[in-house]
């Protein structure tokens, strides 16, 4: 990730290069590539979700999470990749202590809102009867998730210094280093990741028991209530895996990135002539996992339709006009449905109920 490039990143070969190698060519078709569809994707789940009216927890999370990722790709890659093919660090002195700092608060942002999403998901699964959390307390939260990072990475702004062409760090010792590269693996990596998958794993257990319990229920004159009930549990064991997948992905591609600086810094990767290479691969993947959320999250529907970028609107919106749009994969809007079914099948059960305890008075008077 460019906000970890230390001195070796720095001081790559500054001499004069007649074309491109052929794992150079390779880095920057996957820089583009990743930046279109990063910018693509992550923009029709900003579209979506500022076009609904009301937005529950979740959703302001993924929303947090995409604002992000669309940060990501249209600020971090191309500050790369232009740093890539100029050879230095063309953006001066005064961004050499923003741009770093801001890449890495973007990554920061992306492990806390994860974690968020676990915490919540959490909540609702094992306390479902507690009240829901307000939006306010959700905006609140995303505000945190920014201002934490910017807060724990002003040591790092301030080592930062520009020589010739170069943004580098300047270090009083060398522990100081090793120490940065520590706490910002602890904790932008280990310990939220430890959490979530706490979290997950609780929840799922939870959901998997009640499934259980569902299987063995009696459902005589409330048997819709039951099928709403188990839609409802089957619901949360999806949103369930979907925030496990991007969890798994997340943690899949930032490893390489940490393990390359844990190598620099705590090895010998800095005498390696392939740890630049390895670094940038780190973070080609590290970067992917913003083009990737947008697929994880959600689904294109009516693709064929020639209206598709210009209709990324709700799901109502779209069946009715016939165009393409973007549908989220922890929607409940389908079981609203489902929920008044139950409650309409459930009242007319106690009319009939109600109708049987009556019935023999009414014969009785006849007579």
């Amino acid at each position: 990730m460019p906000e970890f490039y230390k001195s070796i990143r720095n001081s790559t070969d500054e001499k004069e290069m007649n074309g491109f190698s052929a794992i150079e060519i390779i880095q920057l078709v996957l820089y583009v590539a990743i930046t279109i569809v990063g910018l693509v994707g992550n923009s029709m789940i900003i579209i979506t979700l500022l076009g609904r009216q009301t937005r529950r927890i979740g959703e302001y999370m993924i929303l947090n999470l995409a604002i992000t990722d669309l940060a990501t790709c249209v600020i971090s890659i191309p500050l790369d990749l232009a740093e890539r093919l100029s050879g230095g660090f063309p953006f001066g002195s005064i961004l050499c202590y923003l741009i770093y700092p801001f890449q890495t608060v973007l990554m920061a942002v992306s492990v806390i809102t994860l974690l968020s999403m676990s915490l919540e998901r959490h909540r609702v699964v094992m306390t479902p009867l507690r009240p829901r959390v307000l939006p306010r307390t959700a905006k609140m939260t995303i505000c945190i998730s920014w201002i934490v990072p910017c807060l724990v990475l002003i040591p790092y702004a301030l080592v930062l210094r520009f020589e010739g062409r170069q943004c580098m760090e300047r270090w009083p010792e060398d522990w100081y280093v090793k120490v940065f590269t520590l706490t910002n693996f602890a904790l932008f990596y280990v310990i939220p990741l430890t959490v979530i998958a706490f979290s997950y794993i609780r929840a799922g257990l939870k959901i998997r028991k009640e499934l259980n319990r569902l299987d063995y229920m009696m459902a005589d004159s409330h048997r819709s209530q039951v099928q709403y009930t188990k839609k409802r549990t089957l619901q949360k064991m999806r949103i369930t895996k979907v925030f496990i997948v991007a969890v798994s992905a997340f943690l899949v591609c930032m490893l390489p990135t940490h393990a390359a600086w844990i190598w620099h810094d705590f090895g010998q990767g800095w005498e390696s002539k392939y740890f630049q290479d390895v670094l940038i691969f780190g973070n080609i993947l590290m970067y992917a996992n913003s083009a990737s959320n947008p697929f994880i999250f959600g689904s294109l529907k009516n693709i064929k339709s020639s209206k598709c970028f210009a209709c990324c609107r709700k799901s109502s919106d779209a069946d009715a006009r016939g165009g393409c749009f973007y549908e989220l994969r922890v929607g409940s809007s389908r079981l609203y449905v489902g929920r008044e079914m139950a409650l309409k099948e459930s009242n007319q059960a106690e009319v009939k109920l109600l109708t049987r305890k009556n019935t023999p008075n009414v014969e009785t008077a006849r007579v």
